[in-house]
């Protein structure tokens, strides 16, 4: 197969995947090695290569970061300048939220030489193949990969030179700047410094929702969940940067008489830099989990922006009826759900926020332990309720040490934490909260955020406490 001149390794060119051909999709060697060991010896493999191999994992890198915030934007596309192998890693992580991505997506594929001489000519020529297959985004993000940035190509002057028809956003996106949390932010400043946008007349009673994306585990449902909260309660919501709002749209930031951030680490920021620019206040809320979460959630936002409470009070009043109900007849059978330990393990305001709620409102534990993907701290956010705080890349020796030894847990994580864990001969529950998720399908759009989501996570959480039960020889599944 030929495509733009150049030999194409089988489906490794953007031009082919637009076309509907699809790569098999690759094994994740050490989950699947560590699983197999698991397996045949019935013990944990925690040998420090294996810890090394998947702790690496639990997040991604800049570059897919910053593709994320360019996804959420409906109409946009991204342009990957740099090796097939940063593409694919990106785009294999993406799909699992949106399976166009691969029609949104190309990669520029330069040769060992564009190290010394530049990408330059593979960039433009990949740019006039766009155009010439039809694709002509609102918006287009053009990222250099780790190598790329080493280069120190004018990404700005070789647009300019390619005369697109449509507004070009461009970055340096390696992984050495941060993971995903910091790629996307950095994604949503150069929109911000590359735009050129005017300051606006405000408008009474009108947010902008800050720090959400659809490219987290189940992140689409929770952001229909929080959407449908704030417009229950009255506010009218501007935009939702990363999160749904077109090109169009974004133009229109200032307009927001408040931002609201839900993850601090992805859009704390954005919020600051707009009050810089346009003095707009912002408020950093979290994520609302629970129902009382949910509505102090609310009253932090109304405190900072009146509103009226009404419907989600009703809306909070029958959840907890229809909880309490359904929760007594449960305890009848199997008695009120409890755990030796409870582990919230991802990204960091959904770990912090979602700790307190478990302890506050859903169970009964001895040890409550949250361990971060990203230092939520530097925003503020502390866990009132974990007795035990980690933050990944910081304290993941303690956090090795722990999944050794977890026993009668319940582990509210990714398929990396209950990789770690000696699922065979310990008492372990395990309800996914983040990816990566190799043990589960979750095809209905149904959040963990809100009022809806209180009832989805007390069915998880009821059903992983059910299984532990009947299954006291071992393994729990994850719910």
């Amino acid at each position: 197969m030929n495509c733009r001149g150049r030999t194409c390794i089988r489906f490794s060119c953007p031009c082919c995947r637009r076309r509907g051909l699809r790569p098999p999709s690759p094994s994740w060697k050490p989950f699947t090695a560590l699983c197999a060991a698991v397996r045949n010896t019935g013990e944990c493999a925690m040998s420090d290569f294996v810890w090394n191999d998947i702790c690496s994992r639990n997040d991604t890198c800049g570059l897919t970061g910053a593709a994320a915030f360019f996804g959420g934007i409906p109409g946009a596309g991204v342009l990957v300048n740099g090796p097939v192998w940063c593409y694919y890693y990106a785009l294999r992580y993406l799909e699992h939220a949106d399976m166009a991505m691969p029609q949104r997506m190309s990669v520029s594929q330069p040769d060992n030489n564009a190290v010394v001489f530049g990408a330059e000519k593979f960039l433009l020529e990949t740019l006039r193949q766009m155009q010439q297959d039809g694709f002509h985004p609102d918006l287009l993000l053009v990222e250099n990969s780790c190598s790329m940035s080493l280069i120190g190509d004018d990404l700005q002057g070789i647009i300019q030179k390619a005369a697109l028809p449509f507004p070009v956003v461009t970055m340096d996106s390696g992984g050495l700047g941060g993971g995903f949390a910091e790629g996307y932010a950095k994604a949503s400043l150069a929109l911000l410094e590359q735009s050129h946008l005017e300051k606006l007349p405000v408008r009474r009673g009108c947010i902008n929702v800050l720090g959400l994306t659809p490219f987290y585990y189940n992140g689409q449902a929770d952001a229909k969940e929080i959407l449908r909260l704030l417009a229950d309660c009255g506010y009218q919501v501007n935009a939702v940067p990363g999160c749904g709002s077109g090109a169009a749209s974004l133009k229109e930031l200032s307009r927001a008489e408040l931002n609201v951030v839900i993850h601090a680490e992805l859009g704390m920021p954005l919020a600051r830099a707009l009050q810089d620019r346009f003095g707009t206040p912002y408020l950093c809320a979290g994520a609302p989990y629970g129902i009382e979460g949910t509505l102090a959630w609310l009253q932090k936002i109304r405190n900072a922006l009146p509103c009226t409470m009404d419907e989600p009070l009703r809306e909070a009043r029958e959840t907890l009826a229809w909880l309490t109900d359904w929760s007594n007849e449960l305890s009848l059978n199997w008695g009120s759900p409890w755990f030796e330990s409870v582990v919230v393990s991802a990204p960091g305001t959904t770990a912090v926020c979602l700790a307190d709620t478990v302890r506050m409102e859903w169970l009964d534990t001895g040890k409550l332990v949250v361990q971060c993907q990203n230092d939520v701290t530097l925003y503020g956010l502390h866990s009132s309720q974990a007795d035990t705080e980690l933050i990944a890349g910081r304290d993941d020796a303690r956090a090795a040490q722990m999944f050794r030894y977890l026993d009668n847990a319940l582990l509210l994580g990714s398929s990396n934490e209950s990789a770690l864990t000696d699922r065979r001969r310990n008492r372990i529950a395990v309800c996914n909260i983040a990816f990566p998720v190799k043990d589960e399908a979750l095809l209905v759009s149904v959040p963990f955020c809100g009022l809806q989501g209180a009832r989805h996570m007390a069915q998880r959480i009821w059903n992983a406490y059910i299984q532990g039960i009947l299954r006291q020889d071992g393994t729990c599944g994850s719910i």
